[in-house]
């Protein structure tokens, strides 16, 4: 089995085109919809994810300052904010943006 991603994005139309895309390039791809499914999914060790910042219960920048102590990948958010600030938060989390 291919490469381990994790896809955490409320949206279901991004999420599915996301995952389609990385299963055809042979990645394993867990997906969740909220913070509560995130947090169960990364039992599983996911080897990067995609977090969208912007979820319902537990943001993404939340569910990143909770796991980053005990998850070693690359954590990159997925998000339509481009302000500076936003950035500057990411990177405090413990993960990258993509915007």
């Amino acid at each position: 089995m291919g490469f381990k991603l994790l896809i955490a994005d409320d949206e279901p139309d991004i999420a599915a085109m996301l995952a389609g895309f990385f299963e055809s390039k042979g990645y394993h791809v867990l997906t969740a919809s909220n913070g509560a499914e995130t947090l169960k999914q990364v039992e599983y060790e996911p080897e990067l994810i995609l977090l969208d910042i912007n979820m319902p219960d537990l943001d993404g920048l939340s569910i990143c300052r909770r796991i980053r102590d005990h998850v070693a990948c690359p954590i990159l958010f997925l998000t339509a904010r481009i302000e500076e600030e936003d950035k500057v938060k990411g990177f405090l989390a413990g993960g990258e943006i993509i915007s």
